[in-house]
């Protein structure tokens, strides 16, 4: 049952009693009100009747940021990681009032949610995601974890956490099946023991034998597995993936194979449905890699990129100032223990340029940034990528190693000022960062080209969401199988083709500038890039024309001169 009826009221932090403000204001819902913009705490007040079962299952998803939970003015306790739900299972009364009071972090782990990128408004405490309460029966499975295992031998570890409303002695079933079949593909039991009230984890393996791969999109199927854990009548399933992830000096590797990245950076908003959206959003634009800015979405988002083929890379959110490093290694912990399952998790952001990075150039609506970090946040990066899973790569930022310990000052991730500009090719990653004026579609298609055609395997583009113009920029320069001109002012500009799929492509391109016009062959290899001739424009010719056809589609391209 969904919680969907809220007051709300502006409280103290306060400690254990719960609050008691002079008047609860009615609310739309208790994501982020913005009758309470500015509040660093607010409190939420809902009633329910008994859900019907022997006990009573409270959920909530997304409390930002330290919330304190009572029920009947009971104290069920508090929570500080607001992309982990907070549970609890409860004996209800025939009619309930829950209280919920979320307060501002008063850490530096708030992410982009404790910067300027966001209006006030979407910073308001508040529960984001969820709120529900569910009938459970007296022995109930609270949580279900998975995680793929390779080695010597593949499979599925399974651990499920039971909560005991009396005495139990029994087992547990662990089914395995494809995601998109009911067939079973494996099943083992593992023995459960407790006492009234308290609450238990225990482990089991599901072997698995030749498992299919999940895939980037285009590179593959997105094949999945369902593991099944039930205890009497009550169960829970997850679904995960079996991949694997390097960073190298070629960019990303996926199941051995590299991976060009094209990504999108999305910033959060105040409904779940959004996050989801911009999975749907990058596959429109071309886009391959998805990367939550400063912030972790609601899990609905990671299923929808696990399901469209969409990588993602996960920052561990933080925000200016002094960072404490167990607080790091404490939050990277979690992380990876809540979403480590998803096989479109591809790599861990573990130093948030969403504070760190300044605003070093300013042209044309596109931006150049510079890392103005120091061996402060580098050492904090280095303690947090210590807890993560060393199946999943780190990155300080996009394209560059975590742990660095000199921090990263100076060094230009971002943007690219113009088409006659340098790039250096020792850098592995550039952003493209769009404004929205009436020139920002022009100058991102400057912009991705030139990036495109210099071969740098991790290209991400931090678009504003409701920049149209620049999403159809993008799904064209984004298009995996591209043409472009190296220099399209120049004399005699070298025609570039790039291929980021997985497979070979044959085909052609035609040029048109003026009254003159050529052909050339195309013939690269997956994830390539080749030189396949040069235009020979008049003088008098106002743009080039190109249009590659490869393999019965076209791509077509328009440089002014």
């Amino acid at each position: 049952m969904n919680l969907r009826e809220w007051s709300a009221a502006a409280v103290d932090p306060g400690g254990r009693d719960p609050p008691k403000p002079d008047e609860w204001i009615a609310v739309d819902g208790p994501e982020s009100p913005t009758r309470f913009t500015g509040e660093r705490t607010v409190a939420y007040r809902t009633r329910f009747a008994d859900p019907g079962g022997a006990r009573a299952e409270i959920r909530l998803g997304g409390l930002y940021a330290h919330a304190r939970i009572w029920l009947n003015g009971e104290f069920l306790g508090e929570h500080d990681t607001y992309f982990t739900p907070f549970s609890a299972v409860v004996d209800p009364a025939d009619e309930n009032e829950l209280v919920v009071a979320c307060r501002a972090p008063d850490d530096r782990f708030g992410g982009v949610f404790e910067t300027d990128h966001l209006p006030s408004r979407d910073r308001v405490p508040g529960i984001r995601w969820d709120a529900t309460v569910e009938p459970v029966p007296e022995v109930a499975l609270t949580d279900l974890t998975v995680r793929p295992a390779e080695g010597d031998e593949t499979g599925i570890n399974a651990i499920v956490t039971v909560d005991a409303g009396t005495e139990l002695s029994g087992r547990i079933r662990l089914t395995l099946h494809p995601a998109d079949g009911e067939a079973t593909s494996a099943m083992t039991s593992v023995g459960v023991a407790a006492e009234a009230g308290g609450r238990v984890t225990v482990q089991g393996r599901l072997s698995v034998r030749d498992p299919d791969r999940w895939w980037p999109r285009g590179f593959g199927s997105q094949q999945r597995y369902t593991v099944r854990a039930a205890l009497g009548d009550h169960e829970r399933t997850a679904t995960t993936g079996f991949r694997t992830v390097e960073y190298g000096s070629g960019g990303l590797v996926v199941n051995g194979t590299q991976v060009p990245v094209r990504g999108r950076v999305v910033l959060p908003t105040t409904d779940p449905a959004d996050a989801a959206g911009a999975i749907e959003r990058a596959v429109e634009t071309n886009a391959n890699l998805v990367r939550w800015y400063g912030h972790v979405p609601p899990e609905s988002a990671y299923d929808a990129a696990d399901e469209a083929g969409v990588l993602l890379m996960q920052d561990l959110p933080m925000s200016p100032g002094a960072l404490d490093a167990e607080r790091a290694r404490s939050l990277a912990r979690q992380l990876s223990g809540a979403y480590g399952h998803h096989a479109s998790l591809a790599c861990f952001g573990v130093h948030d340029d969403a504070y760190e990075f300044e605003t070093a150039t300013d042209r044309g609506s596109w931006r150049v940034l510079r890392a103005v970090s120091g061996r402060e946040h580098a050492a904090t990066a280095t303690a947090a990528t210590g807890t993560l899973p060393g199946s999943v790569p780190a990155l300080a930022v996009p394209g560059l190693d975590a742990g660095i310990e000199d921090g990263t000052e100076g060094w230009v991730v971002d943007g690219y000022t113009g088409a006659a500009g340098d790039l250096d090719p020792g850098t592995h990653t550039r952003y493209a960062v769009a404004g929205t004026d009436a020139a920002a579609a022009t100058n991102a298609e400057r912009t991705v080209a030139a990036l495109r055609r210099s071969g740098i395997p991790f290209l991400t583009a931090f678009a504003p969401p409701d920049a149209a113009s620049v999403d159809a920029t993008l799904a064209t320069g984004f298009d995996p199988v591209n043409v472009f001109l190296d220099d399209p002012t120049g004399p005699e500009p070298a025609v570039v083709v790039g291929n980021d799929a997985a497979d070979p492509v044959t085909g052609e391109v035609e040029w048109v500038a003026g009254e003159r016009s050529g052909t050339f062959t195309v013939d690269l290899g997956p994830a390539s890039r080749a030189t396949v001739g040069t235009v020979d424009p008049p003088a008098e010719a106002d743009a080039i024309d190109l249009v590659l056809s490869v393999e019965g589609r076209s791509v077509e391209t328009s440089y002014p001169r």
